[in-house]
């Protein structure tokens, strides 16, 4: 393969066909990267066809994305993009589609992540707002109990925030937000 054709597979076509969505910024593609769990848009797509993520320092081409994205040689990212005859073998074809699930997992725990620590912010601050206009016994009665809880939403949230994914895991598992 000549660098004529490498040129032109459309890398961004490749990275958003893999799941990442991205965004154009000017003359590059900004999104999430693929590779590491990105919190904020860290992996560009540039105008000359390699890619770059801030976050983690994975780069390349496009032969190494799909390498790297799918687990496979050289001669599986030519099957994966069709420029190699033949098709997958069964065990490749299996490998994508475990891929693509593992994908989906995790950017659907992404998601109630973020929706997670949303809710958690919102109990923090409304709690810290009743227990802030406590005046009487009978208010310390009424929300007092809000002490307890504020403690507990705090420690969430900054597990959501700055914890490892073992730990927001558990989380999402016991049935938190």
């Amino acid at each position: 393969m000549d660098i004529v054709e490498k040129e032109k597979i459309d890398l961004v076509a490749v990275v958003e066909h893999a799941g990442v969505d991205l965004k154009r910024s000017g003359s590059r593609h900004v999104g999430l990267c693929p590779f590491h769990a990105d919190q904020a848009p860290s992996f560009f797509v540039f105008q000359d066809s390699h890619f770059h993520c801030f976050g983690c320092g994975e780069h390349g081409d496009v032969f190494d994305f799909v390498e790297k994205f799918h687990g496979c040689d050289f001669k599986g990212a030519l099957r994966i993009l069709g420029i190699e005859r033949g098709k997958l073998t069964p065990q490749e074809r299996q490998e994508v589609k475990r891929l693509k699930h593992r994908r989906e997992l995790v950017k659907r725990f992404r998601e109630w992540e973020a929706l997670a620590a949303d809710y958690a912010a919102l109990l923090c601050r409304c709690a810290r707002k009743l227990l802030g206009n406590i005046e009487t016994e009978g208010d310390l009665e009424k929300y007092g109990h809000l002490y307890h809880h504020l403690e507990s939403w705090q420690h969430h949230l900054d597990i959501l925030i700055d914890g490892d994914d073992e730990a927001k895991l558990e989380l999402h598992n016991v049935g938190y937000y």
